[in-house]
């Protein structure tokens, strides 16, 4: 009965597998979207992407949990508990975008009044990628047979 359910069941229409397509969609349709609602006008997903690598010089880090993410899922069967860690770290990095006041600019920084959807699209694609690596780990350990 187990190899029929394997047989009929793909691997990824499972739990795990759709909250990390999911959690990938929801991620890229938040590059599309307004992010920040600034006083100098908006913040779209994708300059976010291209430029928020540079807040490490500013002690903002929440960019960074994109790639604690993604080594989370291409570490999540062959180091589980690796990948769990990562991906927990990386919710919890992202989760400083909360305290994010300011985005400093070249000749005026832009204070942040509102977040926009792309943000808590982001926001929860992380938290989604999360979860699929959680329950995701190691799913395969249990398909050798029992002696």
């Amino acid at each position: 009965m187990d190899t029929l359910v394997r047989i009929i069941r793909p691997v990824w229409f499972s739990m795990p597998g759709i909250s990390l397509f999911l959690g990938g969609l929801l991620w890229v349709i938040s590059l599309s979207q307004v992010v920040f609602y600034t006083t100098n006008g908006v913040v779209m997903g994708y300059w976010v992407l291209v430029t928020g690598w540079l807040g490490f010089a500013l002690f903002q880090f929440a960019w960074y949990a994109n790639l604690l993410g993604l080594l989370g899922v291409l570490l999540m069967q062959q180091q589980p508990n690796r990948a769990i860690a990562l991906a927990v770290v990386g919710v919890f990095l992202a989760g400083q975008a909360f305290w994010f006041e300011d985005i400093p600019g070249r000749h005026v920084s832009m204070h942040i009044v509102q977040l926009g959807a792309g943000f808590w699209l982001w926001y929860a694609s992380m938290v989604l990628i999360a979860l699929g690596v959680i329950f995701g780990s190691g799913g395969g350990e249990d398909d050798s047979p029992h002696a």
